[in-house]
C-alpha cells in the first residue's frame, strides 16, 4: 500500500484569513446602589487577510494486487486538504472517519495507514508552513499570540495578589492601565485584609496566653513535672519555630511577643 497526494486547484479562495487587529471591548455594568464598574476585554477586527493560494491537496491510499495472474489496482479516497487547512488542521482532524473505514476494510492498523499518508504529508505540510512564514498574515497572527500569552499570564500573576477577575477591570489586553483608580482601592483593600489578618492573629495569641496564664502558679508547677521527655522536645521545637517568627527583628514590634515567649519557655521548664 501506498499514498498518493494529487495537486488540484480549488474555485474559491478561504475567506477564513486570520483578523488584522485586536482590538479593546469595554463592558460598563453596575447593582442598584453601587458605582458602575467598566470590564476591559477583547475582541477582534472584522477585516481579514486575504488568502490567495488555491492549491488543494487530495490525499488516497493506493493497493496494487495480483489476481489470476493478472495485476489489480484499488485505491481509497482519503480526505482533500486546502492549502491552509494543511497549516491549521490536522490529518485525524480531516480523515479520522475515513482511516477508520478503511482500517476495518482491509485488516490494517490505523496507525499503520496514518504512517504510510504521513511519509508524504509531512513533507508537503514543512513546504508549506516555509512559505506561509514568510507573509504578512503569519507575522501578524504570531504577534498576535505574542499578546494574548502576555496578557493571560500576567492576569494569573495579578489575580494571585488582588482576587480573581479582578485584573480586568484595571488594564486591559495590551497591559495598558485603564483604571488607576481601582487599581488604587484594590491596593488599600489587600492591605486592610493584610492588617485585619496580622491583628488577629496577634488577639488570638494573646487570648489563648491570657487564658493559659490565668490559671494558678500551681497548675504551672503541675504541669511542669508532668511532662515526659518526648513532650519536652516537641515543646522545644514548638519554642524554636516561634521563636523565628516572634523575634523582634522579624516581626518589627517592641520585644513583647519574644518576652511573653520566653516566660512560656520557663513555665514549661525548658
Amino acid at each position: 500500500m501506498f499514498c498518493v497526494i494529487q495537486k488540484i486547484q480549488k474555485k474559491k479562495p478561504d475567506p477564513y484569513g486570520t483578523r488584522k487587529e485586536i482590538i479593546v471591548s469595554e463592558t460598563t455594568f453596575g447593582f442598584a446602589g453601587e458605582e458602575p464598574k467598566t470590564s476591559y476585554g477583547y475582541t477582534y477586527s472584522d477585516e481579514r487577510f486575504e488568502r490567495p493560494v488555491l492549491d488543494a491537496y487530495k490525499i488516497s491510499i493506493h493497493h496494487s494486487y495480483r489476481e489470476n495472474g493478472k495485476v489489480k489496482k484499488k485505491q481509497w479516497a482519503i480526505c482533500t486538504m486546502s492549502y491552509y487547512d494543511l497549516l491549521e488542521y490536522s490529518l485525524y482532524d480531516c480523515a479520522d472517519s475515513k482511516i477508520k473505514n478503511l482500517s476495518s476494510e482491509v485488516d490494517m492498523s490505523e496507525e499503520v495507514i496514518y504512517q504510510i499518508i504521513n511519509e508524504k504529508l509531512d513533507l508537503l505540510i514543512a513546504k508549506i508552513e516555509e512559505e506561509f512564514q514568510q507573509t504578512e498574515e503569519y507575522k501578524v497572527k504570531k504577534e498576535q499570540k505574542a499578546i494574548l500569552d502576555a496578557h493571560r499570564a500576567t492576569e494569573v500573576v495579578f489575580e494571585k495578589e488582588y482576587g480573581s477577575d479582578e485584573y480586568r477591570y484595571c488594564y486591559d489586553v495590551f497591559g495598558t492601565l485603564r483604571n488607576p483608580a481601582y487599581l488604587e482601592e484594590l491596593k488599600v483593600r489587600k492591605k486592610a485584609q493584610e492588617e485585619y489578618a496580622r491583628r488577629s492573629y496577634e488577639e488570638s495569641f494573646k487570648r489563648n496566653y491570657s487564658n493559659y496564664s490565668g490559671n494558678s502558679s500551681s497548675y504551672y508547677t503541675t504541669s511542669q513535672s508532668n511532662y515526659n521527655e518526648d513532650e519536652k522536645k516537641m515543646l522545644h521545637e514548638i519554642y524554636r519555630m516561634a521563636s523565628k517568627k516572634f523575634h523582634p527583628d522579624a516581626c518589627g514590634d517592641d520585644g513583647s511577643k519574644m518576652k511573653l515567649l520566653t516566660n512560656l519557655k520557663d513555665q514549661w521548664g525548658l
